[in-house]
């Protein structure tokens, strides 16, 4: 209960408020019980003295004879006893309108009031003695007294609903904010404190909501700058992945042929069996380190346009024509291969790019679609409405490898034996040119075979 309460600003001001409403009705009842019955006893005091002076000036004026009338007035008005004597003690005259039940229960000095003066009538002296009744100053207290229980009770009551309401009033509003801090230290910031107050409290809510709501903003833009640099680490990350898997690539593409062609140099040299016929496999090496070279083009091609520096120039390009002179330049590796052409080209279509690098990817793509097209295979080219299509047919894809064609050094081929491909990097080079062009492109399977797409932006 008392952790309860320590931890409850309701419970504590409830209480507070209970205790001060109790001490203060109880204390304002006490000074009643007090000097109520001193100031009314006090009142009446001054009434009988007035009354009394008054009495004996008629009396000392008419005589008491004839103001019978006034005494009668005097006892009725006062609750009072009044006798009047001779010179010798003798009572000439009493009235009494005095509680002499209620007075037999008090003390005089502190139930009554009793005055005496003497007046002259036709020379004789006659003496007024009045006792007056302040039964009503005792009996005020009593019903003050009895009062006591019931006044307890009703205080108790107001006091308990007057703390109930105020501890609500004040508490309530802190409560709520205390529980939006409570959700504001858990760093959530979807709430909205709710104190329709012009006060402090107020002040303290709205306060509240502001900070609340820039600190919102401010952790939603701390967490997409987190998520952007997730991304940029995620990026560095595949880009590091990717430049060790290169290298790699690089040393394993390299390595065959120049161990081929140390190991022919070698055999030439010390006249080893059929190498002693040097002219022969003299144009073997020289075929070797055409491969060679051309390995080494092409990785410092990929190289160069990966990099963040690299600038294409664009000029105006008739795409039509370009993709014809490809499709002839292979035209001899088609016949060779007993593959089919089939050409549909739109006349004088024209794109803004790198002539030299457009070359290159219509190069890559021909020269791919062939190398890979089975004898009696249909290769299908076509240019409409910015669209580019080169399918071959006879072959398809895992759908596995078809994830990864355009990674650098990637063949569908596990041997990598160079009767069947080149080194892996023509689709990456094709797909890094189109990319710095802005031409989105893809290689998917058909019905028939592999088709590769660019899609050329149009203005």
């Amino acid at each position: 209960m008392r952790k309860r309460i320590r931890e409850s600003i309701q419970a504590k001001t409830f209480i507070s408020i209970l205790v001060l409403l109790i001490v203060c009705c109880m204390s304002i009842y006490a000074v009643v019980l007090v000097f109520l019955p001193k100031n009314y006893q006090a009142r009446l005091e001054n009434q009988v003295t007035s009354d009394f002076d008054a009495l004996a000036g008629i009396l000392e004026r008419d005589g008491w004879e004839e103001s019978t009338d006034s005494l009668l007035e005097f006892s009725i008005r006062n609750n009072a006893s009044v006798t009047i004597q001779d010179s010798s003690g003798k009572e000439v005259f009493s009235v009494n309108f005095a509680d002499t039940e209620e007075l037999s229960g008090h003390s005089l000095t502190a139930a009554s009031l009793s005055c005496w003066t003497s007046f002259q009538q036709d020379g004789e002296a006659f003496q007024l003695v009045t006792v007056v009744s302040l039964v009503a100053v005792s009996q005020s207290y009593d019903i003050l007294l009895r009062l006591i229980p019931l006044i307890s009770i009703l205080i108790l009551t107001i006091s308990v609903f007057g703390a109930l309401i105020c501890s609500r009033y004040y508490s309530r509003p802190l409560v709520r904010i205390a529980q939006a801090a409570g959700r504001m230290s858990r760093l959530d910031m979807t709430w909205k404190c709710q104190v329709n107050r012009k006060d402090e409290i107020g002040v303290l809510a709205s306060s509240l909501n502001e900070m609340s709501e820039r600190l919102g903003d401010a952790l939603k833009s701390l967490q997409k700058a987190n998520g952007q640099l997730q991304k940029e680490i995620e990026k560095e990350r595949e880009q590091e992945r990717q430049r060790i898997d290169f290298f790699t690539s690089v040393s394993h593409e390299l390595k065959t042929p120049i161990a081929v062609l140390k190991g022919e140099l070698e055999g030439m040299l010390y006249q080893v069996g059929e190498y002693r016929n040097r002219d022969a496999y003299l144009r073997h090496c020289l075929k070797t380190a055409d491969q060679m070279e051309k390995i080494v083009k092409e990785i410092l091609m990929a190289a160069r346009m990966g990099g963040s520096d690299f600038q294409i120039s664009r000029t105006d390009l008739n795409l039509s024509e370009m993709l014809q002179k490809s499709c002839r330049e292979i035209q001899g590796r088609i016949e060779d291969g007993q593959i089919k052409l089939q050409l549909s080209v739109q006349k004088d279509f024209h794109y803004e790019g790198d002539g030299r690098l457009m070359e290159k990817v219509f190069s890559n793509v021909l020269s791919n679609a062939v190398s890979y097209s089975p004898p009696g295979a249909v290769i299908a080219v076509s240019l409409q409405k910015g669209t580019l299509l080169v399918e071959n047919t006879g072959v398809h894809i895992a759908q596995e490898d078809m994830k990864c064609l355009f990674t650098p050094f990637y063949r569908v081929d596990k041997s990598r034996s160079r009767n069947t491909g080149g080194s892996g990097l023509g689709l990456y080079i094709t797909k890094t040119i189109l990319d710095h062009h802005g031409i989105s492109c893809r290689m998917e399977n058909t019905e028939k075979g592999v088709c590769f797409t660019a899609v050329f932006p149009q203005e």
